[in-house]
């Protein structure tokens, strides 16, 4: 069993088409997208039209959920803009991508005979779509959760036969192998390596996400007979061009985020 996880890949057309071509060479049973995939000022029809010729298996994200339900007043910028792009018809496709805190999902039962009975996801938490599942906001910046904090998180919501747990949204590739046993994949972000974020946590009003450089990136992960093994990959792409289209788009701070990983600083910084 061979799979690929990409997430966030937030309307970004050239990236995607970028870790498609990579699959290609590599053999990929099946591959599983977790979430975020329209938002944003690049190019989220293309997107949608490019990913619906795939067979691909969809789980919702944060901002599927926020275009659909949210009135266009309370939607972000990046979100109001998707929003008026798309037709009927991508919003109706977008409405069938699995809910990230359906329990089917986090327990195996969602799609058996495409991933296993052992695979779970979501894409922030399995309790929330807008929670980190491995990173916590500290100051101006996300680090690497405690165990406790994991534990606290996941709740009772990930049985004990499963084995993986794939999730997005921090846009940070990482892995972490619970004392269980278990396996906790975030592949990064295929579109958007960096962004800031202003919602209030315990120990942190305002932080960034930086990845540090402008690649797609997204994971192989291969049952093997000592468990599962992990590829995190990143993926070089014509990323100026989808920088130029931010700019065009009135938003400099994409077009920053694209070309470097890194999040444009701010004067008080």
């Amino acid at each position: 069993m061979r799979l690929a996880l990409v997430s966030d890949i937030h309307g970004n057309l050239a990236a995607l088409e970028a870790v498609i071509a990579d699959l290609e060479s590599r053999h990929i049973d099946q591959v599983v997208n977790l979430g975020d995939t329209l938002s944003g000022p690049l190019l989220p029809v293309e997107t949608a039209q490019q990913l619906q010729k795939l067979a691909w298996l969809h789980v919702a994200g944060n901002h599927e959920r926020q275009v659909l339900r949210l009135p266009l007043e309370r939607q972000s910028a990046s979100d109001a803009f998707t929003s008026g792009q798309l037709s009927q018809a991508e919003k109706r496709w977008l409405t069938s991508h699995a809910d990230s805190c359906d329990a089917d999902l986090h327990q195996g039962q969602r799609w058996p005979d495409q991933l296993g009975r052992d695979v779970a996801l979501c894409h922030g938490s399995p309790r929330s779509d807008v929670e980190y599942l491995l990173e916590t906001p500290i100051d101006g910046r996300v680090q690497l959760s405690s165990t406790d904090e994991i534990q606290e998180r996941l709740g009772r919501h990930i049985p004990a036969h499963i084995t993986l747990l794939a999730c997005g949204h921090s846009h940070v590739a990482r892995t972490v192998r619970l004392e269980s046993g278990l396996l906790i994949v975030n592949p990064g972000s295929v579109g958007l390596p960096a962004y800031d974020d202003d919602h209030p946590y315990p120990r942190s009003r305002y932080h960034r996400v930086e990845n540090g450089s402008p690649e797609a990136r997204y994971a192989v992960i291969s049952k093997t007979g000592h468990g599962w093994a992990c590829e995190l990959i990143s993926v070089p792409y014509d990323h100026e061009s989808m920088a130029v289209l931010a700019d065009r788009r009135g938003r400099p701070d994409w077009a920053y985020a694209l070309r470097t990983g890194r999040m444009p600083r701010k004067s008080e910084d």
